[in-house]
C-alpha cells in the first residue's frame, strides 16, 4: 500500500533510540525527508547516517523541549533545513518513574513538563502553519498505562492520560478540516534498550532470549504471550500520518496486543 508519504516532511522528537527511532526510520523508508530529534547528538547521527545509508533522507535537530527556548532552538534549525513541518509525531518522554507515592511534588511537575508541556510547545507552534497550508499530522505518543496504570508508576502514568485529554481537547478546538490530530497508545514493546537491561541483569544473552523472559512476566490474563515490536507501532502511526486517514481525528488507538481490558 502506498501511503503517500515520499513529499512529506516529518518530525520525531525522541528519535534517537527506541520506539521513536523505529518511527523515524520507518518514515523514512516510505520516502519522507525525517528529522531527528533528541538531547544526543551523536546518536541522532548515528541515526541519520543509518537512514541515508539506506538511500533515506535525514536530518539532525537536536534540542531540549523542556523550555520555550530549546523548541525556538530545534524549530529554527528545520527551518534552516526544510522550510517545516507536514507531521509531527511527539514521542519525547522521559521524568519520573519512581514510586509516586514517594515522588515529590516537583518530580510530578518535571513529569508533566516532559511528557506534556513538550507536546503542547510542539503543537502551538507548528499547528499554524499546517492549517495555513490546509494540510498536516499530529500524532502524540502515549501509553497503555494512561488507561490502565500499573503500581509504581503513577506520575508517568498520570502525564500519559493528560496527554489522551490533550489530544481530543486539540481535536474539538482546531476546527480545521485536512489537519488531524491523534494518539497512539502502545503497550509493552521490546527495545534494544531493554534487552540490554536484561543482559546487564543476566535475564538474557541474546535477542530472543530477552524476549522469553519478558514475555515470561506478561499476566496470565494477557492476549498475546508477547511483546510488542517497535515496527508494530511504527507502522499504525505512519497510517495515521498518511492521507489515507484523512478522517480520523481525535482517536486514540492502542496497539497493546489486547493489555488494556476496557473499551477505549
Amino acid at each position: 500500500m502506498d501511503l503517500q508519504l515520499t513529499t512529506k516532511r516529518v518530525l520525531v522528537t525522541g528519535s534517537t533510540g527506541g520506539i521513536g527511532e523505529g518511527i523515524v526510520k520507518g518514515f523514512a523508508r516510505e520516502g519522507a525527508t525525517v528529522i531527528i530529534n533528541g538531547r544526543r547528538e551523536d546518536e541522532a547521527k548515528r541515526v541519520a547516517a543509518e537512514i541515508e545509508a539506506d538511500g533515506g533522507k535525514a536530518i539532525v535537530a537536536v534540542g531540549d523541549l523542556s523550555t520555550d527556548e530549546g523548541v525556538a532552538d530545534v524549530l529554527k534549525r528545520i527551518t534552516d533545513a526544510v522550510s517545516g513541518i507536514d507531521i509531527l509525531v511527539n514521542n519525547a518522554a522521559g521524568g519520573e518513574h519512581q514510586n509516586d507515592m514517594q515522588s515529590p511534588a516537583a518530580a510530578w511537575l518535571d513529569s508533566y513538563n516532559i511528557n506534556v508541556l513538550s507536546m503542547v510547545r510542539l503543537i502551538q507552534k507548528v499547528l499554524p502553519e499546517m492549517q495555513a497550508q490546509g494540510w498536516g499530522r499530529i500524532i502524540n505518543i502515549s501509553s497503555a498505562a494512561a488507561v490502565q496504570p500499573s503500581p509504581g508508576m503513577g506520575v508517568y502514568s498520570t502525564t500519559k492520560a493528560a496527554v489522551n485529554n490533550l489530544t481530543v481537547n486539540f481535536a474539538q478546538s482546531m476546527q480545521t478540516d485536512g489537519v488531524t490530530i491523534n494518539t497512539v497508545s502502545p503497550g509493552a514493546i521490546i527495545t534494544p534498550a531493554m534487552v540490554q537491561m536484561a543482559q546487564e541483569q543476566g535475564m538474557a544473552s541474546t535477542w530472543e532470549e530477552a524476549e522469553s523472559a519478558f514475555a515470561g512476566m506478561m499476566p496470565a490474563t494477557f492476549p498475546f504471550k508477547r511483546m510488542g515490536k517497535v515496527d508494530e507501532i511504527a507502522s499504525v502511526v505512519m497510517f495515521l500520518a498518511s492521507p489515507l486517514a484523512s478522517y480520523v481525528h481525535g482517536a486514540n488507538i492502542r496497539v497493546d496486543g489486547g493489555y488494556v481490558a476496557t473499551m477505549n
